[in-house]
């Protein structure tokens, strides 16, 4: 799901302390693929483990410990790798982004949803109008060729809070086929 250019409220210095967080939670999340990867070459599990994030000035509300879904990160990391690149430059302090530019804007955004995507929570900067920081999300998309039987890109059962978003792409459901994006058993209070 697309959403609006929300993070433009991001101006000056506040900007670039977002693409600086933004792309150290990417560097993280790259890191522990790498380890995970090595570990499975050498056949051994790598135990899911709770990082603790500093939450900066810049950020709305707390971020929790964070467990990185191993398979989102899989799913992401040339995602991850190209945006850290588009913002390189300005994670590193050797370029300012210039007010309201669309380009740094744009990679911004969709660098904080892939790392959203993996994490399971919302990353919101002050000034937006959107849920504050630490608030679960899940992401679940689905692709497939043909559904023969049941299918849903998102099903969760009994959700108190957060955010889901389903995106279900099929070119075929069969007869007696059913194909949905979400489904939810009982959500909020």
């Amino acid at each position: 799901m697309v959403e609006p250019l929300s993070i433009a409220v991001l101006t000056g210095v506040a900007l670039t302390e977002g693409i600086k967080f933004l792309y150290g939670q990417s560097d993280a999340i790259l890191k522990r693929r790498a380890e995970t990867r090595q570990a499975a070459a050498r056949g051994e599990e790598t135990p899911a483990e709770l990082i603790p994030v500093q939450t900066p000035d810049v950020i709305e509300g707390r971020l929790q410990p964070i467990r990185i879904d191993p398979d989102a990160a899989e799913e992401l990391a040339d995602v991850l790798k190209d945006l850290r690149r588009r913002l390189e430059d300005y994670a590193q302090g050797y370029e300012t982004p210039s007010d309201g530019n669309l380009d740094v804007l744009r990679a911004t955004q969709e660098l904080r949803n892939a790392i959203e995507d993996v994490i399971g929570q919302r990353i919101t900067f002050r000034g937006e109008n959107r849920a504050s920081s630490g608030t679960p999300v899940v992401t679940g998309r689905l692709i497939a060729q043909e559904i023969e039987g049941r299918a849903a890109a998102v099903y969760v059962e009994d959700a108190r809070s957060g955010r889901v978003d389903g995106e279900l792409k099929a070119d075929k459901v069969s007869d007696g086929g059913e194909a949905s994006a979400v489904r939810i058993t009982k959500l909020g209070h």
